[in-house]
């Protein structure tokens, strides 16, 4: 993707977005159209005003580039032309004094009908004036065409052929572009040809809820083709590192023992571009994965299975296979990537109270000049602190253990608890198989002010029990698990304690030397102050995965 100064993605280049199973991912890269110290007004119509693209480019831009030190307003408004642009250009835009704005319009201006030369020309006029305006103010100007629309969502959309309409207005700006030697991004043909072919793969499937507003995943594919028209850079590697000769590039082996290795790397990373768990298929299949995940490599492992962990934060279950080939990890793991993802959303949102509830209707009463200029300031604060975690990033901490390996002897099996859950929360989790992290599938114990609270699982049999593989969820108190294992369900041998971090989805294995046990317990003596969520007398597991000895 693409602009006028680069390259160019036309309609003629499906079938390119295709083949490179990214739509709209860059095939180059050059500097950033961004400077240090630009302030950036993204201008649009109700898919701006809806935060969401704004917002993942912002925190990529701020994860990426922590030293880039930019300033982001978000100028949409619901319903909005480029009439109603051009007319609110100096009071919206022109205000905040910016170096950089983007244009997003379309949608309404082709006003729900068939394509008409009347209304293309309208749009192209409104534009070129906006553009010329922009221009004159040394705002250098980045043009969006509009957007695709979903008619299986609102049939009226089909029936008046509405992609065609939003096509031809998308010319009429790319050609504007080209004209005034603007940077542009066509985001209707790429857009469109994701969502075209994921419905031939699944009727059922739908980015655009209501036919016009992107959903947080459309919004994705979005942020990721616009992006490309910033020239970004994809993410840095992790690194690579081979655990047996010790060399690597960006990694090397801090420690290992047994089958826990663990990793470290040699400079400060970037903060990783967190997203919720519920879009990362979204974030995959357009390829804002292939920008947005960091690379790593792990070559000279024992063959088997590893658990990951990052910073603290659990990741994805690999095989040394996959590790040494190189796998793409998400960044679903930061704690720094998730506060910059929430303070980014909050910022937005300062900014459009401060704009739309308070400078704009409030301008004639005494005295909210200096309450707007307050919230301008506290805008440019959350700024502040965005960068302050973005550039806060340390030398990452990375630990690989081998799973166990055979059937887990627990799975499905039965278990008492002393503090019965009485709010029919997470009943018969603990040995369902999953490991997720939620009401359905993560056990809790009962909020009585009692410790220590114990969960008793019964094997059915006595086996050669080696190891035991526990995990707890992000939210609750839960601090200390002790395992404990007996053949008579009444006497118990504690074969392991471990303590995990506040408030970190992590697992840990118990490894000890082989014992005969039918029954394992898992006792919890203490908790953490701050119940993340529940009340702290709860405790939390999502699993627990009983191991026989290796033969």
């Amino acid at each position: 993707m693409i602009f006028s100064k680069s390259l160019r993605f036309s309609g003629a280049a499906v079938g390119a977005v295709a083949a490179l199973s990214a739509y709209g991912a860059q095939t180059a890269h050059a500097d950033t159209i961004l400077k240090s110290g630009d302030r950036v007004v993204f201008y649009g119509d109700s898919i701006t005003e809806q935060r969401l693209y704004t917002r993942y480019i912002q925190q990529y831009i701020y994860c990426r580039y922590p030293k880039m030190k930019l300033n982001f307003y978000n100028a949409g408004w619901g319903g909005d032309t480029t009439v109603g642009a051009l007319a609110r250009l100096d009071r919206d835009v022109l205000v905040l004094k910016p170096t950089v704005v983007t244009l997003f319009f379309g949608m309404n201006d082709g006003h729900y009908t068939n394509t008409d030369a009347s209304i293309t020309d309208l749009y192209r006029q409104n534009l070129e004036a906006i553009i010329t305006k922009l221009q004159a103010n040394n705002v250098r100007v980045i043009v969006f065409t509009p957007g695709a629309v979903d008619p299986d969502k609102n049939p009226h959309l089909g029936e008046v052929h509405y992609n065609d309409n939003l096509a031809a207005l998308g010319q009429a700006a790319i050609d504007l572009a080209k004209k005034h030697n603007c940077a542009y991004v066509d985001v209707h043909t790429p857009m469109l040809a994701y969502q075209t072919e994921h419905k031939a793969k699944d009727p059922k499937f739908f980015m655009i809820p209501d036919g016009v507003h992107p959903d947080p995943s459309g919004h994705l594919v979005m942020a990721n083709i616009m992006l490309a028209g910033f020239n970004v850079d994809p993410m840095p590697d992790l690194g690579t590192v081979d655990v047996k000769s010790g060399t690597g590039s960006g990694l090397r082996v801090a420690s290992k023992s047994g089958s826990v290795f663990n990793i470290e790397a040699q400079n400060p990373s970037v903060a990783p571009f967190w997203i919720d768990g519920g879009n990362i298929g979204a974030a995959q299949d357009s390829g804002f994965a292939d920008r947005a995940e960091q690379r790593l490599t792990v070559k000279g492992l024992p063959k088997g299975t590893y658990s990951l962990n990052i910073d603290g934060g659990s990741s994805n279950d690999l095989t040394s296979d996959e590790l040494a080939k190189g796998v793409k990890i998400a960044g679903t793991y930061s704690v720094a990537g998730q506060r910059i993802h929430d303070l980014t959303n909050k910022k937005e949102n300062l900014y459009f109270t401060s704009w739309r509830d308070i400078r704009l209707p409030l301008t004639d009463i005494a005295g909210v000049d200096a309450a707007y200029n307050d919230l301008i300031a506290a805008d440019g604060a959350l700024t502040s602190a965005i960068y302050a975690q973005a550039a806060g990033s340390a030398k990452s901490a990375i630990t690989l253990s081998r799973l166990p390996s055979g059937p887990n002897l627990a799975q499905g099996k039965t278990y008492t608890a002393s503090d019965p859950n009485v709010y029919n929360y997470g009943y018969g989790a603990l040995t369902d198989g999953s490991w997720e992290a939620n009401g359905q599938h993560c056990f809790a114990s009962g909020d009585k002010d009692t410790f220590p609270k114990t969960a008793t699982i019964d094997l059915g049999n006595s086996s050669k029990v080696a190891s035991i593989l526990l995990g707890v969820p992000a939210f609750g108190a839960t601090k200390t698990i002790e395992v404990q294992v007996s053949t008579d369900g009444t006497q118990f041998t504690s074969v392991g304690s471990h303590t995990f971090d506040e408030a970190k989805e992590a697992r840990y294995t118990y490894s000890f030397p082989a014992v005969d046990a039918r029954y394992i317990r898992l006792s919890y003596p203490d908790h953490y102050k701050d119940g993340h969520g529940y009340s702290p007398l709860f405790s939390f597991t999502t699993e627990c995965a009983v191991y026989a000895a290796e033969k």
